[in-house]
């Protein structure tokens, strides 16, 4: 096999890989964004969609799986009090192999009396047949 033709095969896997990160990263800052958007008009069984069966929360008061994470949700949402409005920022995903990837960044509540609440969080990804499904956050 000829060096011009390991570079030519070179060159096409390095750009189907680039391809391939470009997509997770832009289908996982989509979910990101439509979390939020669910978030800020307070439809919770829209946001369950985003959670894989299995997720888990875990955060300062352990471990929280998918069901008791949307049962909170549903309490808050129901409560009529200002939730927040939900925005991210500074967000890096990284892959983790074909089916899994990680994300990061900056979650902001900015609430209606002008206080916020910023916090990082972190969140792996699973590729399901219906797209990518948080599987794991904590912040």
């Amino acid at each position: 096999m000829s060096l011009s033709f390991r570079c030519i095969i070179a060159f096409v896997c390095m750009t189907a890989i680039t391809s391939l990160h470009a997509d997770t990263r832009n289908d996982i800052l989509t979910a990101l964004d439509y979390y939020a958007e669910m978030w800020n008009t307070g439809d919770i069984d829209a946001i369950a969609g985003y959670y894989h069966q299995d997720f888990v929360l875990v955060n300062a008061e352990g471990s929280i799986p998918a069901g008791r994470r949307l049962d909170g949700l549903r309490t808050i949402a129901q409560a009529g009090e200002d939730r927040g409005e939900l925005s991210y920022s500074s967000v890096t995903v990284k892959p983790l192999g074909k089916d899994h990837a990680l994300a990061y960044g900056e979650l902001n509540l900015a609430f209606k009396d002008g206080s916020a609440i910023k916090t990082w969080f972190t969140t792996v990804y699973v590729q399901t047949p219906f797209g990518w499904k948080a599987i794991l956050t904590h912040n």
